[in-house]
């Protein structure tokens, strides 16, 4: 009630701030949107589930990975947000951190990392691939994986092309359909 617009007719930004308040309430009374906004607010990076300063390593790298891909599991992908996955994996994918992955040249940590890396962009349109891709290449420990991340992204581009010429052709079928009902109609 402090900041009901009624009690306070004479500050001016009161009816602004219930209704932050509002919306917030509505929030974090109903459970599966709490979540959702934990989901949004982790993928982000704004939120803080360790507050542990971690050393970089391949074995955290790919601890990460896969808590990125449970977390992935948990949520309604149709509503991931492809902008806020796509920084987070590449995040993961920093430059410092790929340094790490090299120094270390853990050939079966990195393989895992790009498993679970490939696994994550599943969900992502196919715009967002490219610069992951490079960055994959870079950490693949040896050119059979490398194959493998070049022919992955292929084949989503071949897809996404796919998704695109979807509408046409069923505006080309349905056309055709009414075209064959128009002539059998008509005799």
């Amino acid at each position: 009630m402090q900041y009901h617009p009624d009690r306070n007719p004479d500050v001016q930004f009161t009816s602004a701030r219930f209704i932050e308040i509002q919306e917030a309430y509505q929030v974090l009374s109903d459970a599966r949107r709490r979540a959702q906004y934990d989901d949004d607010r982790w993928l982000n990076g704004m939120g803080r589930r360790n507050s542990q300063p971690q050393t970089i390593s391949p074995a955290w790298l790919l601890d990460i990975a896969v808590k990125l891909n449970k977390s992935l599991a948990t949520m309604d992908t149709h509503r991931i947000s492809h902008g806020a996955l796509s920084q987070y994996i590449m995040l993961l994918l920093s430059d410092a951190h790929i340094d790490v992955l090299l120094q270390h040249n853990e050939a079966d940590k990195n393989s895992a990392i790009i498993t679970e890396v490939i696994k994550a962009t599943r969900w992502l349109e196919a715009h967002y691939l490219s610069e992951i891709i490079n960055k994959l290449l870079v950490i693949a420990p040896v050119d059979e994986m490398k194959a493998t991340i070049s022919n992955y992204h292929a084949e989503r581009q071949r897809g996404a092309k796919r998704d695109k010429l979807f509408p046409y052709i069923v505006i080309l079928i349905t056309l055709a359909l009414c075209v064959v009902m128009y002539f059998y109609g008509s005799k």
